[in-house]
């Protein structure tokens, strides 16, 4: 399925380089003007210092002949030495020969083992001694892994070693080691340990270290190996500080870990599918990370996916995508405000343990109607927003939609010319102030995906949320916020690839929210945030049909699941002197799983799972397991003088509800799951410190942090574990602990024409799994890599203002590729042959390189017109790297071959028309 849309999406080209010849005859030419005709007639270039030749003149009589036989003739004549790099560069050299025996011993091995094919030729002049080579150091050397004997039936091969600093001999963590040719790569571990699967082949290997000289190693490479590379110091001045995108005092302020994401920024930054995305935005930002392109969520300082409370006007939304992750499930036109927590956490948030995203929408403009849209070639937006009644009330409504089925009818495929992928989206925003002292607000939110595969899978997923807000100002001092709100999340499959076997499934996930929120400011400037939050949850985990009469799939409906989780908080936020402030909260949270339900016994003293099931008991209603839990949240700022502050924060936070997932990226068909006598609540424990910096009167910012944090029941899955329609998940879901930590350094440019950010995080996220069962442990019970845990991370975003009306924005992005689980051996059990696994994530997948340029162009900027417009042209992966999003393995035969599957493995190019109808032509564009 995922499959079909990258076909649609994929935007291909291919250059091709064939052999090239020329006719070069004449009497008395130089060398010079041989090398000038050469290069005019075909494609090489030439590199040589001209006072080697100046006194030379050749006779070539050459009728199309073959460039490089020319090349060949005019070395022996001139007596010197050269060699053809990468096809179509010569290098010639006199009375040396350029360092390297590597094209020779390369040479030697395809004679050696009949292999034809030669992509790199080398003239010697007769006249260089052999003793040179005696000279040449490790970086221009053959290495040769392996023994081609010992693996005549595999094409794929691992090899691995020990990077060191030279000097030291101390071990190097987080060395990347890269293959350009096959855009693969990893990182060493914390013990400078590397290991890396290739096909069998000729490489040339890059190490590259922060503060260490990158160095190279050509290999060819027959089967499993060894390869220790010592790498020489070379120190460099890093000022690598952490960024922040508030609009707000970085240094007074008591927020660490909280970003800001203004709509105009977020409108130049140059993504795909020609839509600005608030969930992808937010991968520019440190500390924040997802599996590959095209993913849904996003994780946030070693948190799962799942692990992010996403409030849409205080109603949660639980799936934030549409189209398999390539949409943004939120439409930027009518975003106002887009705030993440990434640490420092205010105590009227929880109910999850990584981070909170707070999108507050617009309010519709007060004072006149306007209209903005936009239009690309796969999707279309409309926002239309205007007074209630002028200065009193408002109103905003924005609907989105996509069009690509026409793509599919040009591709060849028969099933796919009759399949259809489609979305669909409205928003909305009511606000009207009562009088001075009440205002009134009603939103809402429905989203539809469908997606139907010709006589083979359906599915469809629905999102509804509202949102009912009372504000009231008591006093001065005292105002609160009063909200109901509502959130509905289900969907529907279909599978129809046999008439037997042809069923639907059906899950819903429903929420009922009430918030009620005190801000109160004392009159000794201490600021009292106090409130209570209460969710009801409804869940149905599954409805299982035969989707025809010939089908003969038993209907099954599982059981289904309520619960009742409620808070009350309190924070106080002051200062302590003149240079220190403090902000001080307690959230205590309640939660129960209510009746009706049925809850499985299992013998204690033994593994659970369906052998050691002992009955089951029914609760018809009332609580029937609770959990609560004191959730404490500190900040502190202390400030070093008026440009410089250094932060320190501890949050607790518990999570009820869990979602049950066997993939690295939410899917639209994950469950989500609530906690129960067997499925633990989440919490995790954060410490965070940081520094932050204005420079040159708030012209630039600059900030670092460094944060633990440890996770306790965090969930795995035993090996073959079902999660969809099982009525004993617990016997499939492990809870276990886990612990991430990094440093995230930014520095951001404010003002001027240029403006951007770059910064750096260095994270790891390990899980653990044990238990006094074998069956119910992970790696022996040691720790493990996560599936989203990728160790380097580094972003640059800029964005140049040309002009009053255009502007071109450009965002780099590098990571290490995240971990995963490969077949190593086979072996034979009870007489079947069986793969035998890696342990589990201790291999790594390609890193992560993507850079993207986009140019906005603005019609005339006069204030009054009928229309303002603009276009956008964005390319998307510039570079054309065809960055892996997942590996996978399939038997075909009798071996296990590995691919690897990317998404946009082309540069993508999007040109969207943007448009405001009756607005000012400075409020978007």
């Amino acid at each position: 399925m995922r499959k079909i849309l990258i076909t649609l999406l994929i935007v291909s080209f291919h250059l091709t380089v064939i052999g090239q010849s020329i006719t070069l005859q004449k009497d008395s030419i130089s060398f010079h003007e041989i090398i000038s005709k050469i290069e005019k007639s075909s494609t090489y270039k030439f590199y040589y210092i001209s006072n080697w030749v100046e006194d030379q003149n050749f006779n070539p009589n050459f009728k199309n002949t073959d460039v490089k036989k020319i090349i060949n003739w005019l070395g022996k004549k001139s007596n010197l030495n050269y060699q053809i790099i990468k096809e179509t560069k010569v290098v010639f050299t006199k009375n040396y020969r350029i360092k390297t025996n590597y094209a020779q011993a390369y040479n030697n091995y395809l004679s050696k083992n009949k292999i034809k094919e030669i992509d790199t030729i080398f003239y010697k002049s007769p006249i260089i001694k052999k003793q040179i080579n005696n000279k040449i150091g490790n970086e221009y050397k053959l290495f040769t892994i392996g023994d081609r004997a010992h693996n005549p039936n595999k094409t794929k091969v691992t090899f691995g070693g020990k990077i060191t600093d030279v000097e030291s001999g101390e071990s190097l963590i987080g060395t990347v080691i890269y293959i350009k040719d096959i855009q693969k790569g990893t990182v060493t571990n914390q013990y400078g340990q590397y290991s890396i699967s290739i096909p069998i082949g000729k490489y040339k290997v890059e190490y590259r270290s922060v503060g260490m000289k990158t160095t190279f190693r050509n290999i060819v490479i027959h089967s499993n190996g060894k390869l220790n590379v010592e790498m020489k110091n070379k120190p460099t001045s890093l000022k690598e500080v952490v960024v922040t995108a508030k609009t707000e005092d970085p240094v007074r302020n008591l927020r660490m870990g909280m970003e800001k994401i203004t709509v105009k920024a977020l409108k130049q930054l140059p993504l795909g599918m020609g839509e600005a995305d608030i969930i992808k935005s937010t991968l520019l930002l440190p500390g924040v990370q997802s599996v590959g392109e095209a993913s849904s969520g996003f994780n946030v300082r070693g948190g799962n996916t799942d692990q992010n409370l996403v409030l849409l006007n205080q109603a949660p939304i639980n799936n934030t995508s549409h189209f398999f992750g390539f949409f943004s499930g939120f439409n930027s036109d009518i975003i106002k405000d887009i705030t993440l927590y990434k640490s420092g956490i205010p105590a009227k948030y929880g109910g999850r343990v990584s981070s909170v995203m707070d999108l507050s929408l617009k309010d519709g403009n007060r004072k006149k109607y306007s209209v903005n849209g936009g239009i690309s070639p796969v999707s279309g937006r409309l926002t239309i927003e205007g007074p209630l009644k002028k200065d009193k009330g408002s109103f905003i409504l924005a609907g989105r939609t996509t069009y690509s089925d026409w793509v599919l009818k040009l591709l060849d495929d028969k099933k796919l010319q009759k399949s259809s992928a489609n979305f669909y989206d409205f928003q909305g925003n009511f606000s009207w102030d009562l009088d001075e002292k009440n205002s009134l607000y009603l939103s809402g939110y429905y989203s539809h995906d469908k997606f139907d595969y010709y006589q083979e899978d359906k599915f469809e997923y629905n999102t509804i949320a509202s949102t009912i807000k009372w504000k009231h100002i008591f006093s001065p001092k005292l105002f609160s916020t009063f909200s109901a709100a509502i959130s509905k999340y289900d969907y529907t499959t279909e599978s129809r690839q046999e008439q037997s076997q042809s069923y639907s499934v059906k899950y819903k996930f429903d929420q009922y929210i009430f918030n009620a929120d005190f801000s109160y400011l004392s009159s000794l400037n201490h600021k009292i945030d106090f409130g209570i939050n209460s969710t009801y949850y409804d869940l149905a985990p599954g409805d299982q049909k035969p989707s025809n009469p010939e089908s003969l799939i038993n209907a099954k409906k599982l059981e289904g699941e309520q619960a009742l989780e409620m808070a009350a908080y309190i924070s106080d936020e002051f200062e302590l002197s003149h240079f220190m402030s403090l902000s001080v909260g307690l959230r205590y949270s309640f939660y129960g799983n209510l009746g009706p339900k049925t809850e499985y016994n299992y013998i204690k003293g033994q593994p659970r799972n369906l052998e050691s099931m002992d009955g089951s008991t029914y609760h018809k209603s009332g609580f029937i397991s609770t959990y609560s839990e004191p959730e404490i949240r500190i900040s502190t700022n202390v400030r070093l003088g008026s440009n410089s502050s250094l932060k320190a924060s501890y949050n607790g936070m518990s999570q009820y509800v869990q979602m049950i997932s066997n993939t690295a990226s939410m899917t639209p068909t994950d469950i989500w799951k609530l906690s129960d006598k067997y499925l633990k609540p989440q919490k995790s424990h954060q410490y965070s410190i940081g520094l932050y910096r204005k420079i040159n009167q708030n012209k630039f910012e600059a900030s670092i942090e460094t944060y633990y944090k440890k996770l306790d029941n965090v969930l795995d899955y035993k090996g073959g574990a079902k999660l969809v329609m099982n009525e004993h998940l617990e016997t499939d879901v492990l809870n276990g602990k886990g612990k991430a930590y990094g440093l995230e350094l930014m520095f951001q440019k404010k003002r001027g024409k240029l403006t951007g950010w770059v910064n750096y995080t260095y994270s790891k996220i390990l899980h653990k799994i044990d238990s006094e069962f074998d069956e119910e442990k992970v790696n022996d019970g040691d720790y493990f890599p996560a599936n989203y845990d990728k160790p380097h991370d580094f972003k640059f975003v800029a964005n140049y203002k040309l002009g009053r009306r255009m502007n071109v924005s450009t965002n780099f992005s590098y990571s290490t590729g995240r971990p995963f689980t490969a077949p190593v051996a086979y072996y034979n059990f009870a007489g079947t042959d069986k793969v035998h696994y890696s342990d589990r994530n201790s291999m790594r997948m390609p890193d992560y390189v993507r850079l993207d340029i986009a140019a906005t162009i603005n019609g005339n900027l006069k204030a009054k017109k009928l229309n303002h417009s603009s276009w956008t042209i964005a390319v998307y992966n510039v570079l054309g790297r065809q960055n892996a999003y997942n590996i996978f393995f399939r038997t075909e035969g009798e071996k296990v071959n590995g691919y690897k599957m990317s998404i946009f493995g082309k540069p993508i190019v999007t040109v969207t028309y943007n448009f405001k109808l009756f607005g000012n032509a400075k409020d978007d564009f």
